[in-house]
């Protein structure tokens, strides 16, 4: 499975306006919502966070991760937010997140959902990956760019 499949270019956010983790979640669900993948911004918002409570999904290096599973969904859901600021998102090497990939499965889809976090945190292991997605100014390059990006896997 390639991001392409699961990710929406209007649910990618090129300036993320929040300044705290649950607000970030807060803000990437809404895309979800606008989108019509979601109907309940708060209730996919409380799933995310519930994850969060298990350990932080800020993987270091600028990146996190927010997922959870969900009842009532037919296909793993992705938003992805950039913050230039910066958020607190309690992330293991203690620095701020600059670049939010949200993840929302299916309950009962490990093995799906696990793939696609493996296949997230391989395109971000790259350095130049990273500085080049805080360097696009636009959702339309964010997404075309990890498209791209996806498909060398």
């Amino acid at each position: 499975m390639k991001i392409e499949e699961i990710l929406l270019e209007s649910c990618v956010i090129d300036d993320l306006k929040a300044s705290t983790k649950k607000d970030a979640i807060f803000e990437l669900c809404s895309a979800l919502k606008n989108a019509g993948l979601i109907k309940d911004v708060q209730e996919v918002v409380d799933i995310i966070i519930e994850r969060e409570k298990l350990g932080s999904t800020g993987i270091g290096e600028g990146i996190a991760i927010p997922h959870g599973k969900m009842k009532g969904i037919d296909g793993i859901l992705c938003a992805i937010g950039k913050s230039r600021g910066g958020i607190d998102f309690d992330a293991i090497d203690n620095k701020p997140v600059n670049i939010i990939f949200l993840l929302l499965a299916p309950e009962g889809s490990a093995s799906m959902h696990l793939k696609m976090l493996s296949r997230i945190s391989k395109i971000l292991r790259d350095p130049s990956i990273r500085k080049r997605l805080l360097e696009l100014k636009d959702a339309h390059d964010i997404y075309s760019y990890i498209v791209e990006e996806d498909s060398k896997i």
